[in-house]
């Protein structure tokens, strides 16, 4: 009876054992397996190098990211890890250069009896924080580069809120990335709707600006608050054609 048991037992050991799947069969499974996981990652990975070839990083990045948590192991896994540091770091600088160019606002605006438009280019100041123990309103300045068929070109400061004064005579402190400040003379206007402050060497200015990431400008007497724009995004050719 006990031996009876015994072969029982054994014969079905040898039953369970015969129907489990084989090595080969085990093999076949993990490579199906890695196929569908491959064609699943394969429509992210087509946005990535598509991304990449027009170099959009911001774009490419995302794509890598979402490779990297979905597929881990994956060929297309591997594939967005190569480099991905260098990425986030060209992902990064895209950013920062698109919000540069956000800064600036464009205009074409028709002159009735003209030809040709008058063209602008403008950018207000960074705001800086507002003191709790001043009752003074940090100023709000418009920077402007305006060429107008009937008058040429200008360069102007608009304030919008608070107070901005050139002094008497009007003139400005005037730095470019951190170099030593150069004094340029203004004028000031009070027609239209906003006081206007005039930069009298616009073309020397606009010749200075195109170099530079940020634009620092303060009253030539050193009084009053120094106005900072960071101007790293400008585009002449923006500027020239009006959008």
């Amino acid at each position: 009876m006990i031996r009876h048991a015994i072969s029982t037992a054994g014969l079905l050991v040898l039953a369970l054992t015969a129907c489990g799947p084989s090595e080969e069969q085990r093999q076949a499974a993990a490579e199906a397996a890695a196929r569908a996981r491959e064609a699943r990652l394969a429509p992210t990975l087509a946005v990535y190098r598509e991304a990449k070839a027009r170099q959009d990083w911001a774009l490419a990045l995302a794509s890598a990211e979402v490779l990297l948590a979905d597929g881990p192991g994956s060929a297309a896994a591997a594939e967005a890890s190569e480099g991905l540091e260098a990425l986030r770091e060209a992902a990064a600088a895209q950013r920062e250069a698109q919000r540069l160019r956000a800064l600036w606002a464009y205009t074409s605006t028709p002159v009735e009896g003209r030809p040709t438009p008058q063209k602008a280019a403008s950018i207000r100041n960074q705001r800086p924080e507002d003191d709790a123990a001043s009752f003074a309103v940090p100023p709000t300045v418009q920077l402007v580069l305006r060429n107008d068929p009937r008058w040429g070109q200008s360069v102007y400061l608009v304030i919008e809120e608070g107070l901005f004064d050139c002094g008497r005579p009007c003139a400005f402190r005037i730095g470019f990335d951190g170099a030593a400040p150069r004094r340029f003379a203004g004028e000031a206007s009070s027609t239209g709707t906003r006081p206007a402050l005039f930069i009298k060497d616009d073309a020397g200015f606009i010749r200075a600006l195109e170099g530079a990431a940020r634009v620092s400008i303060q009253a030539a007497d050193g009084r009053g608050p120094v106005l900072e724009f960071e101007t790293g995004g400008y585009d002449p050719v923006r500027y020239r054609t009006g959008g």
